[in-house]
């Protein structure tokens, strides 16, 4: 059978209006959003103590990093088909409950295998939970302004979480690793505790049917897709780099599993087509054919397609040529983390009149202007003004963009589609994060070792350097760490010098054209916006509500 049944509730039908809640719920949904978003950011910090602690190595952390990706992006959807099903505040608990013994064994991990297939592994599954969970509670919760307030909320709960570094930076740099997720299991304890605050929605039925052949073939087709981006740059395109595992006839296995991923997504839709006659579809027809939600999951898209590719971008170039510390880097994401609350959070409840179209193309502008401030910001031994100035003005755009893109996902559907809607629009974060970062990433390498090798020649190195040098040439690196390779090499004072000029000229000329070129993906991107809900709350209907609430105000 190509569905399942799944027990979800006594009742057999869903009753035609859900008790709107208070604000009260929203906080417990904003902390399970805060909660996810700053494990990834302990993982990221967590490299040195991993690598002291455990014994890992680089490859090893990637492979954890790389996982919880691969996991996330694959299983989204079908977290919020079982959310749905058994109850959306029953499917918050259960992967609050998931990422809690996530973060315990993460804590008590013997060693990186542990760490890696057993806390990540688990932490990833319950994300898969919490995140449509609380989409989808804030979408049956709330209605009208409500829920724009409430969906920007949300979406500055994620930006706050930005800022977590700071703190967790402080305590992984003091404690280690152990300490760092065990303070994240003690916060989702909290949390899952404050779940009974949470009003409960009704599951779909009493034995709604589970969607397992979607499901896989979803699974399947995003995890080979994502495995085959996340790899361009390490594995290679078509001919096999040295980091390689394996290859298909000759060629690097990232295309074929880019390939097969996409073929098994073609399959998907014949196969949703025959879960929907049968009843709770992985993904309903409406998701794919509505204009409106197509470009809704292009907004939601897009701020974490820009946010993965400048994250692995400017952190790296700050860090590595110009020689700014963890704490500089983290005080940096003040720039864009600010902003970036604010607007998300404050927006929809100030201007609840200014069109959410406006609002979503203004951002899409900002992105792509802060894309170029941040490339006239690259120089070849450092950065300069407008880098700074364009990470400030990004915050601005995604904070713009994501005060409104979860909402006008949710307005182009029904009510209980729009429950639903939270594991697509949590797969479309993933995969925009994991596809901004891999693109980024490739684009950064390949121009990189390209535009070395030719003004190596044009600068007259000699060729048995340039040989030597090839293999450091996708590599950023400060000038004095490169110079005293070419020591190594056996360069003399002259041929060194034309090395450091030709790697730094290379590196920071592949910076401002992956930087330009990520500014012109965002201008594409106004193309999808035409189709975009309106979800401005319109004057007339403001002033007839205010005028209401002032009689009744009167009568009292």
């Amino acid at each position: 059978m190509a569905t399942m049944a799944l027990a979800a509730d006594r009742s057999d039908q869903r009753p035609a209006t859900i008790p709107q809640a208070s604000y009260g719920p929203l906080a417990v949904l904003a902390l399970a959003q805060i909660g996810t978003s700053s494990d990834s950011a302990a993982m990221n910090l967590a490299t040195a103590s991993l690598v002291g602690s455990l014994g890992a190595t680089l490859d090893d952390i990637q492979v954890a990093t790389a996982l919880f990706s691969l996991i996330a992006g694959a299983f989204m959807i079908a977290g919020g088909l079982i959310g749905v099903t058994i109850g959306l505040r029953r499917g918050l608990a259960a992967g609050l409950s998931m990422a809690l013994v996530g973060e315990l064994i993460a804590t008590l991990s013997p060693n990186i295998a542990v760490f890696t297939w057993g806390g990540r592994v688990v932490m990833a599954l319950g994300a898969c939970l919490v995140t449509p969970a609380v989409l989808g509670l804030v979408a049956a919760l709330y209605q009208g302004r409500q829920r724009a307030i409430a969906f920007g909320t949300i979406a500055g709960a994620a930006a706050l979480s930005t800022l977590s570094p700071l703190a967790l930076g402080a305590v992984m740099d003091q404690a280690g690793f152990r300490l760092t997720f065990a303070i994240m299991a003690a916060c989702f304890a909290i949390v899952l505790c404050c779940t009974r605050l949470v009003p409960a929605t009704p599951p779909a039925g009493r034995h709604a049917r589970f969607d397992v052949a979607g499901t896989a073939v979803a699974a399947l087709g995003l995890g080979l897709a994502l495995l085959g981006v996340s790899h361009l740059s390490d594995w290679g395109i078509l001919a096999p780099q040295k980091m390689c595992p394996f290859t298909v006839f000759g060629m690097a296995p990232t295309l074929p599993a880019i390939v097969a991923g996409l073929l098994l997504l073609g399959l998907l839709v014949p196969t949703e087509r025959r879960a929907e006659r049968r009843g709770n579809p992985l993904i309903p027809t409406v998701f794919v054919t509505s204009k409106g939600v197509r470009a809704g999951l292009a907004a939601v898209f897009v701020p974490f397609f820009y946010m993965g590719a400048v994250g692995i971008l400017a952190t790296p170039y700050l860090q590595l040529v110009t020689g700014f510390t963890a704490l500089q880097t983290g005080l940096l994401s003040l720039l864009s983390g600010i902003p970036m609350f604010l607007l998300a959070t404050f927006l929809p409840k100030l201007a609840p009149h200014l069109s959410s179209r406006f609002i979503i193309r203004a951002g899409f502008v900002a992105l792509a202007c802060a894309c170029g401030l941040m490339a006239l910001g690259v120089q070849q031994h450092g950065v300069a003004l407008p880098l700074f100035l364009g990470m400030a003005l990004g915050g601005f755009g995604v904070g713009a963009v994501n005060s409104q893109a979860n909402n006008a996902v949710a307005c182009s559907v029904s009510r209980e589609e729009a429950e639903q809607s939270g594991g697509i629009q949590g797969a479309a974060r993933s995969i925009g994060l994991a596809l901004g970062t891999a693109l980024a990433g490739t684009c950064l390498l390949l121009t990189m070792a390209g535009g070395f090798t030719t003004l190596a020649a044009e600068g007259g190195v000699q060729h048995d350097l340039m040989a030597a040098a090839t293999d450091r040439a996708s590599t950023l690196m400060a000038d004095n760490a490169f110079d005293e390779l070419t020591a190594q090499w056996g360069a003399s004072e002259d041929q060194a010098a034309k090395l450091v000029e030709a790697k730094s000229a290379a590196q920071s000329n592949a910076m401002r054209l992956t930087f330009g070129a990520l500014g012109c993906v965002v201008l594409l991107s106004l193309l999808t916006t035409r189709n975009l809900v309106e979800t401005a709350v319109p004057k007339s209907l403001g002033k007839a509500l205010g005028t209401e609430r002032a009689e009744s105000a009167t009568r009292a």
